[in-house]
């Protein structure tokens, strides 16, 4: 009951909303087939995506080159080339400057073991950022920052 007694809103453990939204039958499929995809539940996944309404405007999608320099990318940044190259694998994958894969698929994309130290390099290095972080079976969301 202590936290009823909270008079800001947003302190209050108990303050949850649901909200509905209507869709056509054909977007419904699409959203289904979208949540298949990236292994999510439809709930989820629309979770997910209302989450990010309120978090203010989307940096820019990275600017991919046809060849990508990992040197040159890893040299300007600080980090190593593997490091480069998984920035490249999470660049090519975003939709909007997001993308969400699991760890497992980032370590195959660049041939590594283990990719979270490589990620946790990228993050210092200030090229991407983490929107959601991991929770049970679903990945992590990130942010591709352009290097401009």
């Amino acid at each position: 009951m202590a936290s009823l007694a909270r008079r800001d809103p947003e302190e209050r453990a108990d303050s949850f909303y649901r909200f509905s939204v209507k869709c056509d039958r054909l977007t419904n499929l699409k959203i289904e087939a979208a949540a298949r995809k990236a292994g999510m539940t439809v709930n989820g996944f629309v979770q997910r995506h209302f989450e990010t309404i309120l978090a203010g405007p989307v940096a820019p999608t990275a600017d991919i080159p046809e060849r990508f320099d990992a040197p040159s990318f890893a040299k300007r940044h600080g980090v190593t080339i593997q490091t480069a190259n998984l920035w490249f694998s999470l660049s090519t994958h975003a939709h909007n400057g997001l993308v969400q894969r699991s760890l497992k698929d980032l370590a195959a994309d660049v041939g590594v073991h283990r990719a979270d130290h490589l990620i946790d390099r990228l993050i210092v290095a200030g090229v991407i950022e983490v929107v959601a972080p991991s929770a049970g079976l679903r990945p992590a969301i990130y942010r591709v920052i352009s290097e401009g």
